[in-house]
């Protein structure tokens, strides 16, 4: 069996259970084209994960885009007048891929929660979130940050233009020396020199982590926004997920697209993170939209090695059943079947099938072959 015929038959039953379990919570499916007009992802290629994108000229003329993404395309086109989109989409984009020049098309799964903006809508995304990542791997963990907090703490310690975006960088690369030494040559005092320091260096389960943040000077917005993080652990804890999931602030992306909770999702043996999202209520506004949003997006790009890793063997057990009846192979077949194990039923040897177990039925034909 080939590792890119084992990825795709992994992708395809993925794929399905996370749309039955989006499905059950009311997700609609998103369907968009292959195409999309260029100017839309020009007028916002700042948040896209490639600023290069594939074009070409339509037949009338218009400049046309391989999508490179899904989210925008469902902004744009939902209805001023809409109350409540909850949707879910499993759609191929074209990237240029990390680490290359070379473009690849990349399965992309996630959904929207369009509307609400309360805790119990952020916790759903999120708590769905640990389930996508549970229906990957048995390990995983999902970490949260809060673009709110991260911003009002830069706000409190008086954090404006270039300074502003140096911190974020310190603290996206938890640089502390930097961070420490941009603090001492901005005069900051020590309540907020040690605040801006936890802001990079904070990464615990959620109810440490909230009790590291109370103990310090937080200003009145700063200390909101901690407590909604506090209400969307409860949520989390009575599904189950609380010991899944660690605070780290120094997950700050795009103040202009982000403006609430931000999160990304990591599994053993993918070297960055498999899964991202968070509130976009400023994207929405770029695109003339009132209604809140949040949302994630599993990337199976990032889940190469998973995909590709070469097994052991192709199947649990190969049964060789040569002259025997085919009853017989039946049941040998439902044998192995209820045993949980998967099975190859062949009339003769097949030195390209590698199995765990070999069950010889009937030799008979076997060493005339």
């Amino acid at each position: 069996m080939s590792g890119t015929t084992d990825r795709l038959a992994w992708e395809d039953r993925i794929s399905l259970r996370l749309r039955a379990l989006y499905e059950q919570y009311g997700y609609g499916r998103y369907r968009m084209g292959k195409f999309e007009p260029y100017d839309m992802y020009l007028a916002n290629r700042k948040f896209l994960k490639s600023e290069t994108v594939i074009t070409f000229t339509d037949a009338s003329g218009r400049l046309m885009a391989l999508k490179p993404d899904v989210t925008m395309s469902i902004v744009k086109n939902t209805p001023d007048d809409a109350v409540s989109r909850k949707l879910y989409y499993a759609e191929n984009v074209f990237r240029m891929a990390h680490g290359s020049m070379e473009y690849r098309e990349i399965n992309q799964i996630g959904i929207e929660s369009i509307g609400c903006g309360d805790i119990y809508s952020e916790a759903e995304v999120l708590m769905l979130a640990l389930k996508t990542l549970e229906v990957i791997s048995g390990e995983y963990l999902l970490c949260i940050g809060n673009m709110g907090f991260a911003d009002a703490v830069f706000r409190f310690c008086g954090l404006g233009g270039n300074e502003y975006e140096t911190a974020a960088e310190y603290i996206r690369q938890k640089n502390t020396g930097a961070l420490a030494a941009l603090a001492d040559r901005l005069g900051l005092d020590e309540a907020k020199k040690d605040l801006l320091m936890a802001v990079a260096s904070v990464s615990a389960p959620l109810s440490d982590a909230i009790r590291t943040f109370e103990e310090l000077h937080l200003p009145a917005e700063a200390a909101d926004k901690l407590s909604e993080l506090r209400e969307l652990g409860e949520m989390l804890q009575i599904w189950g997920y609380a010991d899944k999931v660690r605070v780290d602030f120094s997950i700050i992306n795009d103040l202009d697209y982000y403006n609430g909770i931000v999160f990304r999702g990591f599994i053993p043996g993918a070297p960055r993170a498999v899964l991202s999202g968070g509130r976009y209520d400023n994207l929405m506004r770029r695109f003339g939209k009132h209604q809140n949003a949040v949302g994630f997006a599993l990337y199976s790009g990032e889940l190469s090695r998973k995909f590709t890793e070469e097994p052991e063997y192709d199947v649990d057990m190969l049964i060789v059943y040569g002259d025997a009846a085919p009853a017989d192979v039946h049941a040998a077949v439902a044998s192995a079947l209820s045993e949980g194990k998967s099975v190859r039923a062949e009339k003769y040897p097949d030195p390209d099938v590698r199995a765990a177990e070999t069950v010889v039925l009937s030799k008979a034909e076997v060493a005339g072959k």
